[in-house]
């Protein structure tokens, strides 16, 4: 696969918005048959940290970020590279982190979340600024598939795959996004601790303050996607200060992880918190039924899919397009990923099963930085470092 293969997909979709497979070699494939879809020797990868969230904010993260003070500046240097590509040597990024100078130091990022940013930029040594673009990063580039399924036990089950950095730096040369690649190298797992006690599970990348999976023991799963729908206006009045009171969605996870103590509270405070991003959040409990996908934007829900709502008997699985909207021609993860869960069935629902359906092309692409399966039944939370083997679709 070169370059020219994403070319030619982007002009594909500018000629016909027709859904339909990606061309050979990169047809869909479904890997729930296949026993070398699964190695153990891919658990535990990920590794783990504890936050204490009874600490000083600054002091919680510092030990993440002392493990990874070489790796999150990569991460941002991708995209002073993407800004450099575009703008070549107009001094755009430094503009860019002067606004989030100003949105740091005008307290438009609220507490805790600001100390703990301090305290991630004075143990990496980089300046604040850098750290809370960071954090911001997941309001404008994030493609994900998830899944909530019960099996045939009566266990609730919750995956997902992360697809992050598409677009940002394609290299030839190992055939991978630079941004994907580099983030990869700072997911990190986090045990949350609340007097001495361990509250919840996340996973997010080194630098960041919010988390983009979770569990909270005993009570609910989420996953967040993006919708197919721009939130750069929204990220720009926030910036000038002209849009207040309003949340990142990365921080609500943590809000309703720490706040909400049962699956009903947590779909609750979902459907109602103001936010940045137009998004679905994928929510699962501990009892049967409990599975619920809320279609949101940024002041409301707009829609709300539930198991055993007469459409979705037994799994809900979502991508980036409401349920009405066919996917873009070189984004079509949904029909690939249905097809695969009626494979594997409500007999395979588990840990290796789930991930055998996120390891199956295309639902597993060139953006697919890591995988998580959870299930609060079973007290499993797994998260895996993703590689898509060529040939491999770049979306």
């Amino acid at each position: 696969m070169r370059v020219e293969v994403i070319a030619f997909a982007l002009f594909a979709v500018a000629l016909s918005s027709k859904v339909q497979p990606p061309p050979a070699p990169f047809n869909p494939e479904c890997r729930v048959n296949d026993p070398t879809a699964w190695d153990d020797a891919e658990l535990g990868k990920v590794p783990w940290f504890d936050v204490d969230l009874d600490a000083p904010p600054h002091e919680r993260y510092q030990e993440i970020a002392q493990v990874y003070k070489d790796k999150i500046p990569p991460v941002l240097g991708v995209l002073q590279s993407m800004v450099q590509m575009i703008f070549g040597d107009a001094p755009v990024f430094e503009m860019i982190e002067g606004w989030f100078r100003d949105a740091y130091e005008g307290g438009r990022y609220p507490a805790p979340y600001s100390d703990e940013i301090q305290g991630i930029a004075d143990v990496v040594g980089i300046p604040v600024e850098q750290i809370a673009m960071m954090n911001v990063f997941y309001e404008l580039s994030r493609w994900c598939t998830s899944i909530v399924a019960e099996s045939s036990d009566n266990s609730m089950w919750h995956a997902r795959n992360l697809d992050f950095g598409q677009l940002f730096i394609w290299d030839p040369e190992i055939e991978t996004w630079d941004l994907t690649d580099t983030l990869r190298q700072v997911t990190v797992n986090i045990n949350f601790m609340k007097g001495g006690k361990l509250l919840y599970k996340g996973t997010t990348f080194a630098g960041h303050t919010g988390i983009i999976t979770g569990m909270r023991m005993g009570e609910f799963t989420l996953s967040m996607n993006a919708k197919e729908v721009s939130d750069y206006g929204l990220l720009m009045e926030w910036l000038t200060g002209d849009l207040k009171d309003t949340n990142f969605a990365m921080w609500v996870e943590r809000q309703v992880m720490e706040n909400a103590t049962t699956f009903e509270e947590a779909r609750t405070y979902l459907s109602n918190v103001q936010q940045m991003s137009n998004c679905y959040y994928i929510l699962g409990g501990k009892e049967l039924g409990q599975g619920t996908i809320i279609i949101r934007n940024a002041t409301s829900v707009e829609q709300e899919l539930k198991l055993h709502d007469g459409n979705n008997d037994w799994y809900l699985l979502m991508t980036n397009y409401d349920p009405q909207q066919d996917p873009l021609w070189v984004d079509d993860r949904r029909t690939g990923g249905n097809a695969c869960m009626k494979e594997l069935g409500k007999d395979g629902v588990s840990l290796q099963g789930l991930y055998k359906v996120l390891k199956s092309k295309t639902t597993l692409n060139k953006t697919t930085a890591h995988t998580v399966v959870m299930s609060i039944t079973h007290g499993v939370y797994e998260a895996f470092l993703q590689q898509c083997p060529n040939p491999c679709w770049p979306f």
